[in-house]
């Protein structure tokens, strides 16, 4: 049987990564424009600044923003500091397919983390499911690589800081709540980004609009990614496996919105993927008999 807790951090890092597909669906768009990484997070900035507001309205600041630890929360913070703004870049100067392929191998690194520093047992079913979700993505986006390019480094960064950011939620979970994780994270790009603004201002309410849109679906996904995380203690390898599946909500989106069908090679990645899914749902049940 599945632990309830562990059930809902699945179900949560499912759903926050096909939250992360639209998302990134739109600045891919975004990028063919002059449209900078400080104007997309200063347009979704309301989003935070309504948390804020809420909270001391309604005096929960200290409960649900007090922390026993906040140098793990400022290090979180950093690290995500970047990210935005290498998104930004490579998506123009690398594929897509290329950028998603990279950024994939985040649970690998996730699991050496688990293994060396949560005493972590990592399992058949893990490794298993970790390998075949990654060659599911390769057979799926089939990406170029024809020529090493500099901008290949910023998305193995990237796959990098989430997997410590993870980590870091994973590990320290009991110094604040899943709402301090998340609002300490954003912080910093946030406050950058006002800056950055004001030196460069964009008035446009037609991209306003469609940042805010975007905003709201990534704040709601790295909640729920951060929640996924933060709680799911001995299971962060497995958990993380299901990373994966973010990719199948791509294809789908493809395939109903879109008209773009699967190719021969790229069906095969698609039925690797959900054998990857289903495999870290084993692991998950053997980690629990194992405890």
């Amino acid at each position: 049987m599945f632990n309830k807790k562990i059930l809902y951090c699945s179900l949560s890092l499912i759903l926050g990564g096909s939250l992360f597909v639209i998302h990134d669906a739109i600045i891919n768009h975004l990028t063919e424009i002059e449209f900078k990484f400080y104007h997309h997070v200063f347009f979704g900035s309301p989003w935070l600044v309504l948390i804020f507001i809420y909270l001391y309205f309604t005096g929960n600041i200290k409960t649900y923003l007090g922390s026993s630890n906040y140098s793990i929360l400022i290090l979180r913070g950093f690290l995500f500091l970047p990210l935005p703004y290498m998104l930004f870049i490579s998506l123009q100067n690398i594929t897509l397919p290329e950028w998603t392929t990279l950024n994939m191998i985040s649970p690998i690194l996730g699991s050496i983390l688990a293994i060396l520093f949560l005493g972590e047992k990592i399992n058949y079913f893990t490794t298993t499911a970790i390998f075949l979700g990654f060659i599911g993505v390769i057979f799926i986006i089939q990406p170029g690589f024809q020529y090493f390019s500099f901008y290949y480094l910023l998305p193995i960064y990237g796959a990098f800081t989430l997997a410590l950011q993870s980590f870091l939620a994973n590990k320290y979970s009991n110094i604040t709540t899943t709402l301090g994780f998340f609002v300490y994270g954003l912080v910093p790009i946030n406050l950058v980004s006002v800056v950055l603004f004001i030196f460069d201002p964009l008035i446009n309410y037609q991209l306003f609009f469609i940042s805010l849109f975007a905003g709201f679906i990534v704040l709601i996904g790295v909640y729920l990614v951060t929640y996924a995380f933060q709680n799911s203690k001995n299971h962060f390898s497995s958990i993380f496996a299901l990373f994966y599946l973010q990719i199948l909500w791509s294809l789908l989106i493809g395939i109903i919105f879109f008209s773009e069908y699967l190719n021969f090679v790229a069906l095969i990645g698609a039925v690797l993927i959900v054998s990857s899914g289903i495999l870290s749902l084993q692991a998950q049940k053997k980690q629990l008999k194992d405890l």
